[in-house]
Protein backbone atom coordinates (compact mmCIF):
# COMPACT_ATOMS: atom_id res chain seq x y z
CA UNK A 1 0.00 0.00 0.00
CA UNK A 2 3.07 2.70 0.74
CA UNK A 3 4.16 2.88 -2.85
CA UNK A 4 0.66 3.88 -3.98
CA UNK A 5 0.32 6.44 -1.05
CA UNK A 6 0.39 9.82 -1.87
CA UNK A 7 1.19 13.46 -0.45
CA UNK A 8 -2.76 14.74 -0.03
CA UNK A 9 -4.71 11.43 -0.38
CA UNK A 10 -7.68 11.29 1.65
CA UNK A 11 -8.49 8.18 3.46
CA UNK A 12 -11.10 7.34 6.18
CA UNK A 13 -9.27 5.32 8.76
CA UNK A 14 -10.43 4.10 12.34
CA UNK A 15 -8.03 4.80 15.27
CA UNK A 16 -6.38 1.54 16.78
CA UNK A 17 -4.17 3.43 18.96
CA UNK A 18 -2.62 6.34 20.66
CA UNK A 19 1.86 7.02 20.71
CA UNK A 20 3.37 8.29 23.87
CA UNK A 21 3.38 12.24 21.78
CA UNK A 22 -0.06 12.05 21.33
CA UNK A 23 -0.71 10.80 17.98
CA UNK A 24 -2.87 8.32 16.58
CA UNK A 25 -2.48 5.13 14.52
CA UNK A 26 -4.02 3.50 11.52
CA UNK A 27 -3.73 1.17 9.26
CA UNK A 28 -4.53 0.29 5.95
CA UNK A 29 -3.70 -2.63 4.20
CA UNK A 30 -1.30 -3.23 6.94
CA UNK A 31 0.80 -0.12 6.14
CA UNK A 32 0.96 2.22 9.57
CA UNK A 33 -0.42 6.13 9.70
CA UNK A 34 0.39 8.37 11.98
CA UNK A 35 -2.13 10.89 12.81
CA UNK A 36 -1.68 14.08 15.00
CA UNK A 37 -4.10 14.91 17.70
CA UNK A 38 -6.34 12.02 16.66
CA UNK A 39 -7.75 9.58 19.75
CA UNK A 40 -8.40 5.87 19.98
CA UNK A 41 -11.51 4.41 18.42
CA UNK A 42 -12.34 7.90 16.64
CA UNK A 43 -13.12 7.67 13.14
CA UNK A 44 -11.62 10.51 11.10
CA UNK A 45 -10.83 11.33 7.62
CA UNK A 46 -7.32 12.23 7.01
CA UNK A 47 -5.37 13.61 4.30
CA UNK A 48 -1.67 12.26 3.87
CA UNK A 49 1.07 15.06 4.36
CA UNK A 50 4.21 12.74 4.32
CA UNK A 51 4.95 9.57 2.70
CA UNK A 52 8.04 7.23 4.41
CA UNK A 53 9.08 3.78 3.57
CA UNK A 54 7.29 1.71 6.28
CA UNK A 55 5.14 4.71 7.81
CA UNK A 56 2.74 7.72 6.31
CA UNK A 57 2.07 10.82 8.81
CA UNK A 58 -1.50 12.29 8.25
CA UNK A 59 -3.70 15.16 9.72
CA UNK A 60 -7.33 15.06 10.58
CA UNK A 61 -9.87 16.87 7.58
CA UNK A 62 -13.02 16.19 9.61
CA UNK A 63 -13.89 13.60 12.59
CA UNK A 64 -16.80 11.74 11.83
CA UNK A 65 -16.98 9.79 15.29
CA UNK A 66 -15.31 11.65 18.36
CA UNK A 67 -14.15 9.95 21.27
CA UNK A 68 -16.01 10.95 24.58
CA UNK A 69 -11.95 11.97 25.88
CA UNK A 70 -11.61 14.81 23.36
CA UNK A 71 -12.07 17.93 24.76
CA UNK A 72 -11.94 22.02 22.80
CA UNK A 73 -8.59 22.74 22.24
CA UNK A 74 -8.23 25.91 24.53
CA UNK A 75 -4.83 27.17 22.79
CA UNK A 76 -5.13 29.34 19.73
CA UNK A 77 -1.65 28.50 18.71
CA UNK A 78 -1.78 24.81 19.14
CA UNK A 79 -1.59 23.92 15.62
CA UNK A 80 0.96 26.43 15.17
CA UNK A 81 3.34 26.29 18.04
CA UNK A 82 4.03 22.39 18.58
CA UNK A 83 4.94 22.50 22.07
CA UNK A 84 1.99 21.00 23.69
CA UNK A 85 0.77 17.11 22.18
CA UNK A 86 -2.18 16.75 24.05
CA UNK A 87 -4.26 20.02 24.84
CA UNK A 88 -7.04 18.30 22.67
CA UNK A 89 -7.83 15.45 25.23
CA UNK A 90 -8.79 15.32 29.00
CA UNK A 91 -5.91 15.69 31.39
CA UNK A 92 -6.47 12.08 33.07
CA UNK A 93 -6.22 10.59 29.09
CA UNK A 94 -3.09 11.87 28.71
CA UNK A 95 -1.86 10.53 32.28
CA UNK A 96 -3.17 7.01 30.93
CA UNK A 97 -1.64 7.18 27.90
CA UNK A 98 2.08 8.07 29.14
CA UNK A 99 1.71 5.43 31.87
CA UNK A 100 0.47 2.46 29.83
CA UNK A 101 3.77 3.77 27.16
CA UNK A 102 6.15 3.43 30.02
CA UNK A 103 4.67 0.59 31.44
CA UNK A 104 5.39 -1.36 28.05
CA UNK A 105 8.79 -0.07 27.61
CA UNK A 106 10.12 -0.96 30.62
CA UNK A 107 7.78 -4.31 31.31
CA UNK A 108 6.83 -3.25 34.74
CA UNK A 109 4.65 -1.61 36.73
CA UNK A 110 4.86 1.79 37.24
CA UNK A 111 4.60 4.55 40.24
CA UNK A 112 2.68 7.55 38.80
CA UNK A 113 3.63 10.40 40.90
CA UNK A 114 0.99 12.68 41.34
CA UNK A 115 0.59 16.43 40.54
CA UNK A 116 -2.25 18.49 40.37
CA UNK A 117 -0.51 21.59 38.16
CA UNK A 118 -2.06 20.73 34.65
CA UNK A 119 -1.65 24.38 33.47
CA UNK A 120 -0.09 27.66 34.64
CA UNK A 121 3.05 25.82 35.61
CA UNK A 122 6.09 26.43 34.03
CA UNK A 123 8.48 28.98 35.41
CA UNK A 124 11.13 30.08 32.78
CA UNK A 125 10.56 30.60 29.10
CA UNK A 126 12.96 31.48 26.31
CA UNK A 127 10.98 33.61 23.82
CA UNK A 128 12.41 34.09 20.55
CA UNK A 129 12.88 37.51 18.12
CA UNK A 130 13.12 38.02 14.29
CA UNK A 131 12.13 41.01 13.00
CA UNK A 132 10.41 42.21 16.12
CA UNK A 133 8.39 39.10 16.30
CA UNK A 134 8.52 37.93 19.47
CA UNK A 135 7.20 33.70 20.29
CA UNK A 136 8.57 30.53 20.46
CA UNK A 137 10.27 28.05 17.78
CA UNK A 138 7.36 25.70 16.38
CA UNK A 139 8.69 22.38 16.85
CA UNK A 140 11.06 20.91 15.30
CA UNK A 141 11.81 24.21 13.44
CA UNK A 142 13.39 27.60 13.85
CA UNK A 143 10.28 29.59 12.33
CA UNK A 144 9.09 31.77 14.93
CA UNK A 145 4.82 31.24 16.25
CA UNK A 146 4.27 34.75 17.52
CA UNK A 147 2.67 34.81 21.02
CA UNK A 148 0.88 37.00 23.75
CA UNK A 149 0.74 34.17 26.38
CA UNK A 150 1.25 30.43 27.16
CA UNK A 151 -1.52 28.33 28.83
CA UNK A 152 1.74 26.42 30.49
CA UNK A 153 3.50 29.83 31.67
CA UNK A 154 2.79 31.20 35.14
CA UNK A 155 0.59 33.68 35.15
CA UNK A 156 3.44 36.82 36.25
CA UNK A 157 5.60 35.61 33.30
CA UNK A 158 2.53 35.97 30.56
CA UNK A 159 2.11 39.48 32.18
CA UNK A 160 5.64 40.24 31.31
CA UNK A 161 5.28 39.30 27.70
CA UNK A 162 2.61 41.72 27.23
CA UNK A 163 5.03 44.30 28.55
CA UNK A 164 8.16 43.06 26.81
CA UNK A 165 6.05 43.32 23.77
CA UNK A 166 5.59 47.28 23.89
CA UNK A 167 8.89 48.01 23.05
CA UNK A 168 11.12 48.14 20.35
CA UNK A 169 12.80 44.81 19.58
CA UNK A 170 14.03 44.48 16.53
CA UNK A 171 17.33 44.62 18.06
CA UNK A 172 17.19 42.04 20.41
CA UNK A 173 17.14 37.94 19.49
CA UNK A 174 16.33 36.01 22.21
CA UNK A 175 14.57 36.64 26.10
CA UNK A 176 14.99 34.21 28.81
CA UNK A 177 12.01 34.75 31.54
CA UNK A 178 11.98 33.41 35.02
CA UNK A 179 9.40 33.49 37.72
CA UNK A 180 10.62 32.65 41.45
CA UNK A 181 8.58 33.44 44.29
CA UNK A 182 6.34 36.20 42.57
CA UNK A 183 9.81 37.65 41.51
CA UNK A 184 10.81 38.12 38.11
CA UNK A 185 13.98 37.71 36.27
CA UNK A 186 14.89 38.88 32.84
CA UNK A 187 17.89 37.74 30.32
CA UNK A 188 18.27 39.66 27.09
CA UNK A 189 20.71 38.53 24.05
CA UNK A 190 20.76 41.49 21.67
CA UNK A 191 22.84 42.96 19.53
CA UNK A 192 23.61 46.00 22.30
CA UNK A 193 22.98 46.71 25.60
CA UNK A 194 21.50 49.79 25.33
CA UNK A 195 18.45 48.77 24.07
CA UNK A 196 14.74 50.33 25.44
CA UNK A 197 13.97 47.21 27.55
CA UNK A 198 16.66 48.07 30.15
CA UNK A 199 13.92 50.10 31.59
CA UNK A 200 11.37 47.44 31.99
CA UNK A 201 10.13 46.83 35.16
CA UNK A 202 11.93 43.57 36.89
CA UNK A 203 13.26 42.16 40.38
CA UNK A 204 16.46 41.22 38.21
CA UNK A 205 17.80 42.11 34.84
CA UNK A 206 20.57 41.04 32.40
CA UNK A 207 21.65 42.25 29.29
CA UNK A 208 24.33 40.02 27.40
CA UNK A 209 24.99 38.06 30.47
CA UNK A 210 26.01 41.67 32.34
CA UNK A 211 23.67 42.17 35.75
CA UNK A 212 22.32 45.68 34.93
CA UNK A 213 19.88 45.87 37.72
CA UNK A 214 17.81 44.27 40.59
CA UNK A 215 18.97 41.10 42.67
CA UNK A 216 22.10 39.09 41.08
CA UNK A 217 19.98 35.87 41.82
CA UNK A 218 16.94 34.90 43.09
CA UNK A 219 16.09 32.85 46.05
CA UNK A 220 13.38 29.70 45.83
CA UNK A 221 12.56 27.64 49.64
CA UNK A 222 11.33 24.10 49.06
CA UNK A 223 11.15 21.64 51.98
CA UNK A 224 13.01 24.07 53.92
CA UNK A 225 15.74 24.46 51.40
CA UNK A 226 17.11 27.48 49.56
CA UNK A 227 18.25 27.58 46.32
CA UNK A 228 20.05 30.51 44.11
CA UNK A 229 18.77 30.87 40.89
CA UNK A 230 20.92 33.24 38.12
CA UNK A 231 19.83 33.55 34.23
CA UNK A 232 22.01 30.36 33.21
CA UNK A 233 20.85 28.20 36.64
CA UNK A 234 19.85 24.61 35.48
CA UNK A 235 16.56 24.39 37.77
CA UNK A 236 13.23 22.31 36.84
CA UNK A 237 10.50 24.34 35.15
CA UNK A 238 8.05 22.58 37.29
CA UNK A 239 8.41 23.44 40.83
CA UNK A 240 5.79 20.98 42.10
CA UNK A 241 6.53 18.00 39.64
CA UNK A 242 10.46 18.71 41.16
CA UNK A 243 9.24 18.57 44.56
CA UNK A 244 7.46 14.88 44.17
CA UNK A 245 10.33 13.80 41.73
CA UNK A 246 12.97 14.61 44.25
CA UNK A 247 10.88 13.32 47.62
CA UNK A 248 10.50 10.36 45.72
CA UNK A 249 14.30 9.84 44.87
CA UNK A 250 15.05 10.73 49.02
CA UNK A 251 12.49 7.29 49.80
CA UNK A 252 14.43 5.06 47.19
CA UNK A 253 17.52 5.68 48.60
CA UNK A 254 19.46 3.30 50.88
CA UNK A 255 21.09 4.69 54.42
CA UNK A 256 24.26 4.45 52.72
CA UNK A 257 27.50 6.55 53.50
CA UNK A 258 28.92 7.93 50.66
CA UNK A 259 27.27 9.89 47.58
CA UNK A 260 28.39 10.91 44.58
CA UNK A 261 25.65 13.53 42.45
CA UNK A 262 26.81 13.51 38.70
CA UNK A 263 25.79 16.26 36.56
CA UNK A 264 24.84 17.94 39.94
CA UNK A 265 24.29 20.95 38.13
CA UNK A 266 23.97 23.64 41.00
CA UNK A 267 23.59 20.97 43.69
CA UNK A 268 19.91 20.99 44.06
CA UNK A 269 19.24 16.81 44.49
CA UNK A 270 22.76 16.40 46.51
CA UNK A 271 21.36 19.24 49.08
CA UNK A 272 17.65 17.59 48.87
CA UNK A 273 19.49 13.64 50.28
CA UNK A 274 22.75 15.73 52.50
CA UNK A 275 20.65 14.05 55.68
CA UNK A 276 20.72 11.20 54.69
CA UNK A 277 24.59 10.64 53.85
CA UNK A 278 27.99 11.16 56.12
CA UNK A 279 29.75 12.56 52.81
CA UNK A 280 28.75 13.57 49.03
CA UNK A 281 30.69 14.49 46.18
CA UNK A 282 28.91 16.73 43.82
CA UNK A 283 30.75 16.70 40.39
CA UNK A 284 29.59 19.08 37.02
CA UNK A 285 31.58 19.81 34.26
CA UNK A 286 30.35 23.83 34.06
CA UNK A 287 32.28 26.10 36.45
CA UNK A 288 28.92 28.68 36.87
CA UNK A 289 27.16 26.14 37.82
CA UNK A 290 29.94 24.31 40.92
CA UNK A 291 30.00 28.07 41.78
CA UNK A 292 26.20 28.43 41.98
CA UNK A 293 26.06 25.21 44.02
CA UNK A 294 28.53 26.30 46.64
CA UNK A 295 26.65 29.51 47.19
CA UNK A 296 23.72 27.00 47.14
CA UNK A 297 25.51 24.55 49.87
CA UNK A 298 26.72 27.97 52.00
CA UNK A 299 22.84 29.36 52.43
CA UNK A 300 21.64 25.90 53.79
CA UNK A 301 24.90 25.32 56.32
CA UNK A 302 25.11 21.91 54.88
CA UNK A 303 29.10 20.62 55.59
CA UNK A 304 28.88 16.98 54.26
CA UNK A 305 29.10 18.23 50.66
CA UNK A 306 31.89 19.08 48.39
CA UNK A 307 31.17 20.11 44.58
CA UNK A 308 33.79 20.00 42.17
CA UNK A 309 34.40 21.13 38.27
CA UNK A 310 35.46 17.98 36.67
CA UNK A 311 34.68 15.65 33.84
CA UNK A 312 33.16 12.16 35.33
CA UNK A 313 36.08 10.27 33.44
CA UNK A 314 38.60 11.50 36.39
CA UNK A 315 36.91 10.70 39.31
CA UNK A 316 38.73 8.46 41.98
CA UNK A 317 37.18 6.52 44.54
CA UNK A 318 34.51 4.04 45.68
CA UNK A 319 30.94 5.39 46.44
CA UNK A 320 28.03 3.57 47.92
CA UNK A 321 25.57 5.63 46.36
CA UNK A 322 25.70 7.43 42.60
CA UNK A 323 23.23 9.52 41.31
CA UNK A 324 23.00 10.50 37.76
CA UNK A 325 20.59 13.23 36.24
CA UNK A 326 21.68 13.57 32.50
CA UNK A 327 20.45 15.50 29.68
CA UNK A 328 17.26 14.21 27.03
CA UNK A 329 20.45 12.94 25.41
CA UNK A 330 21.43 10.50 28.36
CA UNK A 331 24.48 8.86 29.78
CA UNK A 332 27.61 8.92 27.44
CA UNK A 333 29.45 5.79 26.41
CA UNK A 334 32.48 6.80 29.35
CA UNK A 335 29.60 7.06 31.73
CA UNK A 336 27.95 4.06 31.32
CA UNK A 337 31.26 2.45 31.52
CA UNK A 338 32.05 4.68 34.29
CA UNK A 339 28.96 3.50 36.51
CA UNK A 340 29.68 -0.36 35.31
CA UNK A 341 33.07 -0.05 36.93
CA UNK A 342 32.30 1.32 39.61
CA UNK A 343 30.73 -1.19 42.14
CA UNK A 344 28.16 1.04 43.90
CA UNK A 345 25.98 -0.82 45.53
CA UNK A 346 23.31 1.24 44.02
CA UNK A 347 22.30 4.23 40.79
CA UNK A 348 19.42 6.82 40.82
CA UNK A 349 18.66 7.72 37.38
CA UNK A 350 16.67 10.79 37.27
CA UNK A 351 15.10 11.20 33.76
CA UNK A 352 13.52 13.09 31.14
CA UNK A 353 13.58 10.77 28.46
CA UNK A 354 12.68 7.52 28.94
CA UNK A 355 13.66 6.10 25.75
CA UNK A 356 17.50 6.65 26.59
CA UNK A 357 16.99 5.91 30.39
CA UNK A 358 15.72 2.05 28.72
CA UNK A 359 18.57 2.46 26.62
CA UNK A 360 21.01 3.20 29.25
CA UNK A 361 19.51 1.20 31.83
CA UNK A 362 19.99 -1.95 29.44
CA UNK A 363 23.91 -0.86 28.78
CA UNK A 364 24.38 -0.64 32.76
CA UNK A 365 25.30 -4.54 32.55
CA UNK A 366 26.69 -4.85 35.70
CA UNK A 367 22.92 -3.12 37.24
CA UNK A 368 19.47 -4.15 37.55
CA UNK A 369 16.29 -1.79 37.95
CA UNK A 370 14.47 -2.38 41.08
CA UNK A 371 11.97 0.65 41.24
CA UNK A 372 10.53 3.43 39.03
CA UNK A 373 8.20 6.36 39.19
CA UNK A 374 7.17 8.79 36.72
CA UNK A 375 5.94 12.65 37.19
CA UNK A 376 3.80 15.04 35.16
CA UNK A 377 6.85 17.33 35.00
CA UNK A 378 5.69 18.53 31.77
CA UNK A 379 2.18 17.86 31.90
CA UNK A 380 0.13 18.65 28.08
CA UNK A 381 3.47 17.77 26.63
CA UNK A 382 4.93 14.89 25.02
CA UNK A 383 7.80 15.19 28.26
CA UNK A 384 7.98 13.01 31.03
CA UNK A 385 10.36 13.06 34.19
CA UNK A 386 11.25 9.68 35.54
CA UNK A 387 13.11 8.20 38.63
CA UNK A 388 14.68 5.02 39.13
CA UNK A 389 16.78 2.96 41.44
CA UNK A 390 19.47 -0.01 39.97
CA UNK A 391 20.78 -2.24 42.33
CA UNK A 392 24.43 -3.84 41.85
CA UNK A 393 24.18 -7.16 40.27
Amino acid sequence: MGENMKVNDIYKVKIIDVNNIGNGIAKIDNFVIFIKNALLDEEVEIKISEVKKNYAIAEIVKIIKKSDKRIDTSCKYYDLCGGCNFLHTTYQNERDIKLKYLEHLFNTKINYLNTNNELNYRNKVILHINKGILGLYNDKTHNICEIDSCLLLDPLINLKIADIKKYDLNNVSEIMIRSVNNKIMISITSKSDDIGLKDIECDSLYINNKHIKGEEYLIDEINGFKFTIYPDSFYQVNREGMTSIYNQAYDYLSKSKSLLDLYCGTGTIGIWNSSKFDTILGVEINENSIKNANINKKLNNISNIEFKCMDAKDIEGKFDTIIVDPPRIGLSKEVIDFLNESNSDEILYISCNPNTLKRDIDLLTNYSLKHISCSDMFPRTKHIESVCILERN
